[in-house]
């Protein structure tokens, strides 16, 4: 009955295309202007899925009572030396502090006054008393580097304190090897003017890490109305770090990461390389277009009918949802890649009319009464199943579905009017030949001789295949979908296990500071937590006698940092103290051969070097050697000057990030390295968090949520198949009436998913967060196919391989497949795996249309011309 009405449509569009033509044109103008004015992106990532009650209450409590916790940025300062990280962390995070405009919060989780005054406490009790006996021992040497902490003072003091003790046998070469190579290796690097610091902390603590870290959490203004919601705060933070040149005073490197960046960055490198891949894309579509439709009139119509299809439902989008989220907004790749599909149907079709019948009028009206119904069906069975997401909890799909849907029959109006009107206008030329693939009339006839023996040998491959279902995986890391190589991410995992990272701690939210640490405990217990941290957990143990342990080494050691230091020499004096150190260095070496003799030739060759060198030169060294030693010496009298550590005494921004101003305390547990596999193995993690889970049920965040997460969204993509198939079914029964012609559409749709799954197994493809939605989103795009071939199989069609239909749906499947395709070549890691698992299932979908299902039909069924007619 639908025949009739849409030829009348069509008939209708080429005999006023100049009101068809205009009206869509106007309606496109008006819907950009609308999309112009009106266009709004979303980039709260929070907001992509709806959770349960319970669920959100829990992550919106811990949001309100610790709102300094929320989309915070970790700045990591790198340094050759822990001296000039911590010094250049402390000038950094004093400068963004006053930047209210563009930071809330602005805290140094390590360090910071606080800890350089109180860190000693936070050691154990031995370590403690290790540490202070060594200073007290090396009082003498403390003495003079404090007294005169030039170059020229070092020298002076290595050639008294060091070889003078050396000739008197209190010490031998072997015991100096490490400061003298130490030392040598970094003027070296001075001479060779080359990045170069002596660490003096590094000298006592050999497990310190390369390079030296020092780290400042800020919380940035955001504008989630922005592609990059904290753009503005990353780039301050860039600005300040140069302004306070960080990288001339310390050779400071300043890297952003966090839950911020490493969103940001997700979106920039999504955009990464989005214009030539846009280009190339367009480049082979009209390629692929050119071989479908081998007229550039008609090329030119598809584009101009794709382009209006655009503008209007990205309008209607808008009007729905009134902001794109960051799923959502990929409804624009979607619809090219199918509203194409469309196109490419009729006009094949109507390329085979006009070669039977070269009046271009009679053409378009016999291709609207021949792909009138397929098409209808295949824009309702596809809008169809895009809609099925609309129940879903994933709410970026659902309004994905909704767009989508909406414009898979905006894309069937505009190319069953505008685009046979366009082709009114444009008036290509008549056919040489009737589209197709005459070179593949062998295959069919083959498949039709040995349809029994093909048709049961494709089912056993793919039943004997499916205990590869059995090792399908979810991969539910969403920092694997991260591009590696953003600045963020790349911090991230040069992080590894540090606690400032904490990408995979999880939080409790207690009523009360005493609750906060009963749960701890108990969470301590379990063998996959590493530790659980209250506010309670800041307040040291064994402070009285940690205390007079510093105490005792303070009285000796203050007298000698609190020193006047000695007024610095002229250049004259320091060439010719390095000349005698030297000298002195040579003499060591030949008198007491063995260990240590090679550092002390090397340095003595260095010092000679540096004595000639020029003085810009000796400057540099200087820095090099002097200026760590002044931090380290500052810092040394801080850690020497402690008082105990109270929870009346914690820095306000340390108490409000543990105790809420209500009462609420926080606990965060962190997961532990077992077996030999990292903390952030996928496994480990999902260990950790049934554990967590198991013994405290109110815990969120880390793996934690991204379980559930990750359990949600499997549950809306099986919740949307469900409906997708139900909604397919009942559309091919209505219009079918028939069940064997239902099974003959499902079925091949069924079975193509299933191979898609087991070559993902095969191909090691994991779904993922993003890569999931391809399945679901492979049923309307296959169920249209299926339909193109059952509908031909009703008319009576035989020889479909060669025929004109298969001819377009290749063609049409080689532009739906260049534009997800395209996604592929994203630099996003999680795009890219969504565009490869959206070719393999249209690949097999399609193998499914044109090989499987022709042999599952069989002959066509002769049917009586009365019910011909009335379809």
């Amino acid at each position: 009955m639908l025949t009739p009405l849409i030829a009348r449509l069509v008939t209708l569009s080429i005999r006023r295309p100049g009101w068809i033509i205009v009206l869509s044109l106007l309606l496109a103008v008006l819907s950009g202007y609308y999309v112009v004015h009106h266009f709004k992106i979303s980039t709260d990532i929070s907001q992509l899925i709806e959770t349960e009650p319970d669920w959100a209450a829990r992550g919106n409590a811990i949001d309100a009572a610790f709102p300094q916790r929320g989309s915070t940025v970790l700045v990591v300062v790198e340094a050759q030396a822990p001296e000039f990280a911590d010094a250049a962390a402390n000038e950094l995070a004093t400068a963004l502090a006053k930047n209210t405009q563009h930071f809330t919060t602005v805290s140094q989780p390590s360090g910071g006054d606080f800890f350089e005054h109180k860190g000693l406490l936070y050691l154990s009790t031995d370590k403690v008393a290790d540490i202070t006996q060594q200073l007290v021992k090396a009082r003498p040497l403390i003495n003079a580097l404090a007294h005169d902490p030039t170059l020229t003072g070092l020298a002076g003091t290595l050639n008294t304190s060091l070889l003078l003790p050396l000739q008197l046998g209190q010490v031998t070469l072997g015991q100096m090897s490490n400061l003298l190579g130490k030392s040598a290796d970094v003027l070296d690097n001075v001479l060779a003017n080359q990045p170069a610091v002596f660490s003096w902390r590094n000298l006592v603590d050999t497990s310190a890490t390369q390079p030296a870290r020092a780290f400042v959490t800020v919380q940035p203004v955001v504008d989630y109305n922005a592609l990059e919601p904290g753009a503005s705060g990353s780039n301050a933070i860039r600005a300040t770090a140069n302004e306070l040149k960080l990288s001339e005073k310390y050779g400071a490197v300043v890297r952003l990461t966090g839950e911020q960046p490493l969103s940001d960055e997700e979106f920039a490198s999504l955009k990464d390389g989005a214009v030539l891949n846009g280009i190339l894309t367009f480049i082979v579509v009209l390629v692929i277009l050119w071989l479908a439709l081998r007229s550039g009139k008609m090329i030119i119509a598809v584009f101009i009918t794709l382009f209006v299809g655009l503008a209007i439902t990205a309008a209607l989008g808008l009007l729905m949802v009134h902001a794109l989220n960051l799923i959502s907004v990929a409804f624009m790749v979607l619809f090219v890649g199918l509203g194409v599909d469309f196109g490419v149907q009729f006009g094949v079709r109507y390329r085979e009319e006009r070669f039977k019948d070269d009046r271009l009028d009679v053409a378009l009206v016999n291709t609207a009464r021949h792909v009138g119904i397929p098409l209808t069906l295949a824009a309702a069975a596809t809008a169809a199943s895009f809609f099925s997401f609309l129940p879903t909890a994933y709410r970026g799909v659902s309004e994905l579905g909704q767009i989508a849907g909406v414009g898979m029959l905006v894309a069937y109006v505009t190319n069953m009017t505008l685009f046979p009107a366009l082709i009114k206008v444009f008036a290509p030329p008549g056919e040489a030949a009737s589209p197709g693939f005459p070179k593949l009339a062998p295959v069919d006839d083959y498949l039709a001789r040995n349809r029994t023996p093909v048709l049961i040998g494709t089912l056993v491959v793919v039943i004997c295949a499916l205990p590869l279902l059995l090792h399908l995986r979810f991969d539910f890391n969403p920092l694997n979908l991260k591009d590696p190589k953003t600045e963020s991410m790349a911090t991230l995992l040069s992080l590894k296990d540090a606690p400032e990272a904490a990408v995979n701690d999880v939080k409790v939210l207690a009523p009360s500071l005493e609750e906060a640490d009963k749960i701890a405990a108990k969470l301590e217990k379990l063998p996959e937590v590493e530790r659980a941290t209250t506010l309670s957990t800041l307040i040291p143990a064994d402070q009285p006698q940690k205390l007079d342990l510093i105490a005792a080494a303070a009285s000796v050691l203050l007298p000698s940092l609190d020193q006047r230091v000695a007024t610095p020499a002229d250049d004259a004096v320091r060439v010719a103290t390095l000349k005698r150190v030297s000298n002195s260095l040579e003499l060591a070496a030949d008198e007491h051969p063995g260990p240590g003799e090679a550092e002390a030739r090397g340095l003595a060759a260095t010092l000679k070097k540096l004595a000639a060198a020029d003085a810009a030169t000796r400057d540099r060294a200087e820095h090099a050697m002097s200026d760590p030693l002044r931090i380290a010496l500052g810092q040394m009298r801080a850690l020497l000057q402690p008082s105990p550590i109270t929870l009346a005494s914690l820095p306000k921004s340390m108490t409000e990030s543990w105790l809420a101003a209500d009462g609420h305390a926080l606990v965060e547990a962190s997961p532990k390295a077992l077996d030999g596999k990292s903390r952030d193995d996928d496994k480990l993690l999902s260990r950790f968090a049934n554990a967590v889970q198991k013994a405290e049920p109110n815990a969120i965040g880390g793996p934690i949520s991204v379980l559930h997460s990750a359990n949600t969204i499997i549950k809306a993509f099986e919740q949307a198949a469900a409906w997708s198939l139900i909604a397919i079914a009942i559309l091919l029964w209505l219009t079918l009436r028939r069940i064997g012609d239902v099974l003959r559409t499902l079925i091949p749709l069924l079975v193509s998913a299933v191979v898609t799954l087991e070559l993902c197994v095969v191909f090691d493809m994991p779904l993922n967060f993003a890569n999931i939605i391809a399945l679901p989103l492979m049923l309307g795009i296959g169920v249209a196919f299926k339909i193109y071939f059952v509908m031909a199989w009703r008319s009576g069609q035989t020889g479909l391989l060669q025929s004109s239909l298969t001819h377009a749906v290749m063609f049409s499947a080689a532009t739906t497949a260049t534009a997800f395709g395209s996604l592929w070549f994203s630099h996003h890691p999680g795009t890219s795996s969504m565009g490869r698992l959206l070719v393999l299932a249209l690949f097999t979908t399609l193998i499914g249309a044109v090989v499987f299902q022709p042999v599952l039909m069989g002959k066509p069924r002769v049917r009586p011309k009365k019910v011909a007619e009335t379809v």
